[in-house]
């Protein structure tokens, strides 16, 4: 479990762009300590190594320092990106309707959907928020 004083570092995957911005729209609209966006479609999901250096450099890794604020990853659309954000203590959310070919579902990872689904299993992204965030408190 993470430090209390760590913040929330959240990445989506699967579903479409607009349907993984507007989860992250809302997250930070939520004003439930999520304050940043990182928000790179490109490249590709197949050129990880790339995008797994930007999200290094969008982190501030270069620095050692830690987060000083939420951050939602709103597109990470590789394996590499979604381990760093583990590694970094951060969650990985995979969207309901149309999981990502590239990042794998890790066993306690939420499933979100930006919608009414009716699954126990699917959370809607304020619920998903919530959970974490007690998680983390606990």
């Amino acid at each position: 479990m993470r430090a209390k004083e760590e913040s929330l570092l959240i990445a989506l995957s699967g579903g479409s762009p607009q349907e993984r911005e507007a989860i992250a729209h809302r997250l930070l609209a939520s004003g439930k300590g999520l304050s940043v966006e990182f928000n790179r479609r490109t490249p590709k999901a197949c050129y990880g190594a790339q995008r797994l250096s930007q999200l290094r450099s969008g982190l501030g890794m270069s620095a050692p320092r830690k987060r000083a604020v939420g951050t939602v990853v709103t597109h990470c659309l590789s394996e590499q990106e979604a381990r760093l954000v583990r590694e970094q203590g951060g969650v990985v959310w995979h969207l309901y309707n149309k999981p990502s070919s590239f990042v794998v579902m890790r066993n306690g990872d939420p499933v979100v959907a930006d919608g009414e689904d009716g699954f126990a299993h699917v959370r809607s992204p304020l619920e998903a928020l919530s959970e974490l965030i007690l998680a983390q408190a606990g």
